[in-house]
């Protein structure tokens, strides 16, 4: 492995400053803020440029149904879809997560059909996916989606939630019950219904060549939703 030299660039964001502390904790490659840096890894919420890329880069944007792509020389482009987190702004993952919590803390109605299907995927795979991509001896050309591979109904997602959020409140009471501590399955109403799913093989064929497996996520739902509610509730 090559040690390489690291620049951050555009917007300042949750998942820019997870990334940086990934890299700086790992000490594989140095993080610079020189004139020689030999990849750049820039972040970007709007539909235009704000810093110019001249050198080989990984471009991280968040993904919605009009983006269009800057498809630049020498550059992998991210478009982030379904980032499983807290944003109540739905800037880099959907407010879906905010609300329904919202929900849980207030007791008020929720109407779960308004919700669309999600491809949800967790801060931890796309950490460790721009891992991956770091390693590429060179940064080809390529515009891709990101997000998980399974869909995901608000009703099952919002199952899961309810269900932790009941357990952790319980625990904080030491009225942990029955109910609590079963096994439950993970509900998958999407199977009964037509949805297109994301175009991922571009992605995944990029992946495979550096390490044989392709685009995996690894992280269980239930794990993504826990680190929410450990943002929101007080132990």
């Amino acid at each position: 492995m090559i040690q390489k030299n690291i620049s951050f660039s555009g917007d300042t964001n949750f998942l820019k400053d997870l990334i940086k502390n990934r890299i700086t904790d790992r000490m594989l490659h140095k993080i610079t803020e020189n004139s020689k840096q030999s990849l750049t890894i820039h972040f970007e919420t709007g539909n235009y440029l704000k810093n110019e890329i001249n050198i080989p880069s990984i471009i991280v944007r968040p993904w919605h149904k009009q983006i269009i792509p800057f498809a630049l020389d020498n550059c992998i482009e991210l478009h982030i879809r379904d980032l499983l987190c807290i944003d109540s702004e739905g800037e880099w993952g959907p407010k879906d997560i905010s609300d329904w919590i919202d929900t849980l803390e207030t007791n008020n109605t929720l109407n779960l059909e308004k919700y669309p299907v999600r491809f949800w995927t967790s801060k931890s795979d796309i950490i460790t996916l721009i891992e991956t991509l770091i390693e590429i001896p060179e940064i080809p050309t390529l515009v891709t989606e990101v997000c998980g591979r399974r869909p995901w109904f608000a009703n099952d997602t919002f199952s899961e939630l309810k269900m932790l959020w009941r357990r952790i409140n319980n625990s904080k009471l030491n009225q942990i019950d029955i109910i609590d501590l079963e096994v439950k399955e993970i509900q998958n109403s999407s199977t009964n219904y037509d949805y297109s799913t994301p175009n991922l093989s571009d992605l995944h064929n990029l992946l495979k060549i550096q390490n044989g497996k392709g685009w995996v996520t690894n992280t269980p739902i239930r794990i993504s939703l826990m680190e929410c509610l450990e943002e929101i509730i007080k132990f």
